[in-house]
């Protein structure tokens, strides 16, 4: 098999999350089946109603590979699913009455790996806003803030980066990482409302690793994303970050805004969102990290937060972590359709979070 073959196979892998994906068939012509799986167990007052102390548990599963055309060309997929890891809690998705201790999907996708040609997916894939929400989702016990309204235009979208009917190419060019996608939608409505079916969209990102020397890499990223849904109404996103690594240092920060424009109203909802992280390598076995993170929202639900993320994780083994969070949150919850929205739990409430995760 070609380097780069092997090379985006494994990077549609890692963009899936499954960062220990296992090789588990190897055929003589190249072909091959990947399997990964990841089971995690949470001790925490996050999102409670009543202040209580909860254990959670949360898994995924994942199945994939490639089969070889010839030595350019190859068929590849992924399918990934989950249960209990908090899918539908962004305080917008259309799913919010389905349980989440489903089965549900995270990435379920085909396509072709043409080498240097690039490579052409279709169906839920890891979009390439991928790359611009990994520079501050470092933390085990975080969810993603940026384009949390995306749902109200495509009730299939989980985030932003995971959205039904994606068809996407993505490749590299002389070091800078391209993605582009024009999303179809599957015309499955949770919600019963047609008006809630995406119409279509549209999203690009593009990601380019400087290297300064002395094992120092300053990676700029951009992502722009638009959809409509079959009523009318618009969700624009757009971000721009950088990811800087010194060694055992990484200092993460991004700014991005999403806009809802819903026909026929004058007022449109939009986020601002601030990230910033520091992660640090005490030695192998030992990562502490620090995160600070503001959302604003003018003109839908008014939900402002305020918060600061302080982690710790201590590997047991090369795939097994234990971890412990803590989260100060100054922040007020907004109201849409007279109910409270927070943003998975309370905006004005402390939660602490102690986790086991084992990947295979």
């Amino acid at each position: 098999m070609k380097k780069t073959l092997a090379a985006a196979i494994i990077s549609s892998l890692f963009a899936s999350g499954a960062s220990y994906a296992a090789n588990i068939y190897q055929g003589e012509d190249g072909s091959e089946v990947n399997l990964y799986g990841r089971l995690g167990y949470n001790i925490t007052d996050k999102a409670t109603d009543d202040g209580d102390t909860e254990g959670q548990f949360d898994a995924r599963l994942g199945l994939g590979g490639s089969q070889r055309i010839n030595d350019q060309v190859s068929v590849i997929g992924w399918a990934e699913y989950q249960v209990g890891a908090a899918e539908f809690e962004n305080g917008f998705s259309h799913n919010d009455t389905q349980s989440n201790q489903s089965l549900t999907p995270r990435y379920v996708w085909a396509g072709i790996d043409a080498g240097d040609a690039g490579q052409i997916t279709g169906g839920r894939v890891a979009s390439g806003i991928i790359w611009f929400s990994d520079i501050v989702d470092v933390f085990h016990a975080s969810d993603v803030a940026l384009g949390r309204q995306i749902s109200q235009i495509d009730n299939s979208a989980a985030q932003t980066f995971r959205q039904d009917g994606t068809l996407q190419y993505q490749n590299n060019f002389s070091g800078l990482d391209l993605s582009v996608a024009y999303i179809f939608g599957d015309g499955d409505s949770e919600s019963g409302l047609n008006d809630d079916e995406l119409d279509y969209g549209y999203n690009t990102a593009l990601r380019y690793a400087i290297q300064l020397g002395n094992e120092m890499t300053l990676t700029p990223v951009v992502a722009y994303q638009y959809n409509e849904n079959k009523g009318g109404d618009e969700s624009t996103f757009w971000g721009a970050g950088a990811n800087f690594v010194a060694g055992a240092l990484t200092i993460g920060m991004e700014y991005s805004e999403n806009e809802l424009d819903y026909t026929g109203v004058s007022d449109k909802s939009k986020d601002e969102v601030f990230e910033a992280i520091v992660a640090y390598n005490i030695n192998d076995f030992w990562t502490v990290r620090g995160g600070y993170r503001n959302l604003d929202n003018t003109g839908g639900d008014e939900l402002e937060l305020d918060e600061y993320t302080l982690e710790g994780q201590y590997r047991l083994t090369s795939r097994s972590s234990i971890y412990a969070d803590y989260v100060i949150r100054d922040g007020k919850n907004g109201t849409m359709n007279g109910q409270s929205v927070g943003f998975s739990g309370d905006a004005d409430e402390d939660f602490y979070n102690v986790g086991l995760r084992y990947e295979f």
